[in-house]
Formats: structure tokens, C-alpha cells, sequence
């Protein structure tokens, strides 16, 4: 009798285990539910003020009569700023992948001979150059190549950081840029660096950004209405309309 009831407590019976690694499950999906919680607020708390921030830059835009852009750098998972005094004219062909590689490699070139102390306007002129009518070198010659009709050419509009304490860089800890699309870029775009525009007299350019986790668990969805500059946020991913026609004002046009 004592050897039966020595046995029966040396070890659980099958009931006993049962209750354990169910008690152990409950525990294990309370856990990943509150990490989930705990990711979905963070990423909520950054798309709040990253939407705070485009909707700050489309106000300061139609206020101070100059083009702004929010710069979305995937590498450094960053975004910040920036201001420009000149006109800025969005490009009619689609951006691709190919197309930004070129302009990122022509506006390092472009650093790089301002640094040398070069000229990076190769259609600039010396002065006195051109077709000239005069007397001497040394006299004021008649240039009349300038009176000819010339083609339009846009000048490429330079963008510096935006000064005001009001935005500044922010740098995503507990959340991870995932993706941008514009109905410029044939694509949606996660590497590099992408833009959105604010212009003047109450302009934006509409634009889908993606906020996510690092395990790409919860994704939240920014949209921007290009006529009210509002931002709309959503707790799930939005899919770009690729296959979409814009008219002039980015919006959706029906077919």
C-alpha cells in the first residue's frame, strides 16, 4: 500500500501535463498579443507624426509660396524636410528604379564638381561669347543670339534642409518604413530615397506611404489628398492603384 501510493506521486499523470502546456499556450498567446499591442502603438504613434508633418509642410507651402518636400530614406529608415526657392515641375515619364539610379549618380557628379570649385551649368556662357557685332574685343559687343527664340528649358529645382525647429529629422526606432507610392513612379518604391511634393496655393502630391514592423506583422497605410493636403491613416496596407489614370490635380480618374 505504501509502495502503490509512492509510485502514483513520483511523477504527473497525463491530466496533470495537459493543464501545464495548456496554461503554457495561454501564457505563450497572451505574450505575442501584447507584443503585437505593443507594435501596433508604435507604429500608430509614427504614422501620427509623420502625418502631422506632411500636413504641417502642405500648410507652410501655401503660405510661404514655396515648394516643399518630405524626404523618405529607406536605408537610414529616416525622413526629414526640405525647402526650395526655385520652381519645381513634376515629371511627365514614370520614375523607375534605372531612371533614379541615373539622377542620383548625376546629382553626385554634380556635388562633386561644386566641390572642385566647377562650373555645373555647361549651358552657361562666358561673357562676350556668341555672335557679335563691334568693333574690338574690348568694346561692348551686340550678342544677338539672346533676342532669338529659344526653346523652354526647366531649370533643376535645388532643394536645401528646412531650417524651422517645427520638423525636424526623424529617425523610426520601433518602426520600419516599408514602401512609398506616387502616381509618378511605375512602381512602389522601398530602397533609396523617395519624395513627396507640397506646392504652393494649396497642392500636394498624392501619395500612399507605408509604415510596418520589423517583422512586417502590423502595417499602417498613410494617404495624402493632393486638394486638402489631409492624411488619412489606416491600420492595414492599402494597395497603390497602378493600373489607375491621374488627371492634373492626382486625382483618380474614372474610365
Amino acid at each position: 500500500m505504501h509502495q502503490q501510493r509512492r509510485s502514483a506521486s513520483a511523477g504527473f499523470t497525463l491530466i496533470e501535463v495537459m493543464v501545464v502546456i495548456a496554461m503554457l499556450g495561454l501564457m505563450m498567446g497572451f505574450a505575442v498579443r501584447g507584443i503585437r499591442s505593443l507594435n501596433r502603438t508604435d507604429i500608430k504613434s509614427a504614422s501620427a507624426r509623420m502625418a502631422g508633418a506632411m500636413r504641417y509642410m502642405f500648410d507652410r507651402a501655401s503660405t510661404t509660396g514655396k515648394v516643399h518636400r518630405l524626404v523618405i530614406d529607406f536605408e537610414q529608415g529616416k525622413y526629414w524636410a526640405e525647402v526650395s526657392d526655385d520652381r519645381y515641375f513634376l515629371p511627365r515619364d514614370k520614375e523607375t528604379s534605372d531612371s533614379r539610379a541615373a539622377e542620383w549618380e548625376r546629382i553626385q557628379k554634380e556635388a562633386e564638381a561644386r566641390q572642385r570649385g566647377e562650373v555645373v551649368d555647361d549651358k552657361a556662357k562666358p561673357k562676350g561669347s556668341g555672335l557679335g557685332y563691334g568693333f574690338g574685343a574690348n568694346n561692348n559687343s551686340y550678342d544677338i543670339e539672346k533676342y532669338l527664340p529659344k526653346p523652354f528649358e526647366r531649370k533643376q529645382a535645388r532643394f536645401k534642409a528646412f531650417k524651422e525647429t517645427t520638423i525636424k529629422p526623424v529617425t523610426l526606432k520601433k518602426a520600419k518604413l516599408y514602401s512609398l507610392y506616387t502616381p509618378r513612379l511605375s512602381e512602389p518604391m522601398g530602397e533609396g530615397q523617395g519624395y513627396v511634393y507640397f506646392f504652393p496655393l494649396g497642392f500636394a502630391e498624392a501619395a500612399i506611404v507605408h509604415l510596418t514592423d520589423e517583422k512586417q506583422e502590423v502595417t499602417y497605410s498613410l494617404v495624402v489628398h493632393p486638394l486638402t493636403g489631409r492624411v488619412r491613416i489606416y491600420n492595414r496596407y492599402i494597395d497603390p492603384p497602378l493600373e489607375a489614370q491621374y488627371d492634373d490635380a492626382g486625382e483618380v480618374m474614372d474610365r
